[in-house]
């Protein structure tokens, strides 16, 4: 009887470094990251409805670090940087959005080879532009001279969406493609009776592909 416990021990040592790789309890990856922007300005005084929209392309890339304490769920800390393309040339504007999210995961492990996953994160957005305005006569009669400006602001932001990685190695995956809803809270309502700002929703959309790296 103690012999049999004994090999059924062994067994189940042996076994131990088998479960252990079932799935990675540690991830880091690197992806390209495009966003398409979507910004919503209000005059809040005005009578009528003075509004204005625009649109801008983002590319950048984002980093992240996940914890997977089971196999289906992961805990996810996302950091991205992206820059406004688009913008006139030699005029020195530059517009930069950083971005800092953190939220669970949820794996589909059913295959070896391809696992699927949505994810629901939340955090905040970081936006630094600088650039200048020339004069034009067109659209401003009063202005003289050049205007330089600068700012940086910051906001709530969250993402919600899903992706695929496909296993290249027992350390590698390839994130074949990721799509996400973004929404951040910048202050673009503004009151031009007071100087005051309120926040509004900018609803984005978010793309990219990448490497992921088990452990």
């Amino acid at each position: 009887m103690f012999k049999r416990l004994l090999v059924l021990a062994l067994f189940a040592m042996a076994a131990l470094p088998v479960l252990a790789q079932d799935y990675p309890k540690f991830e880091a990856g690197g992806a390209y990251s495009y966003i398409r922007a979507n910004v919503y300005a209000k005059d809040t005084s005005c009578s009528s409805d003075c509004t204005g929209s625009q649109s801008y392309n983002l590319q950048g890339g984002k980093g992240e670090f996940v914890f997977n304490p089971t196999k289906s769920v992961g805990l996810v800390a996302e950091f991205g940087g992206y820059d406004v393309t688009g913008l006139p040339s030699g005029s020195g504007n530059a517009v930069t959005l950083f971005s800092y999210l953190f939220g669970p995961r949820f794996n589909i492990r059913k295959s070896e080879k391809v696992t699927p996953f949505v994810e629901v994160l939340l955090g905040g957005a970081h936006v630094s532009g600088s650039g200048t305005i020339a004069p034009d006569a067109a659209v401003s009669p009063y202005q003289i001279s050049t205007v330089y400006f600068g700012g940086t602001s910051n906001a709530f932001a969250m993402a919600a969406g899903g992706g695929i990685d496909v296993k290249l190695t027992q350390h590698v995956a390839l994130r074949l493609i990721q799509a996400d809803y973004l929404m951040t809270r910048f202050s673009t309502n503004f009151n031009s009776d007071t100087g005051s700002t309120s926040a509004a929703t900018q609803n984005n959309f978010r793309i990219g592909a990448g490497i992921q790296f088990r452990f």
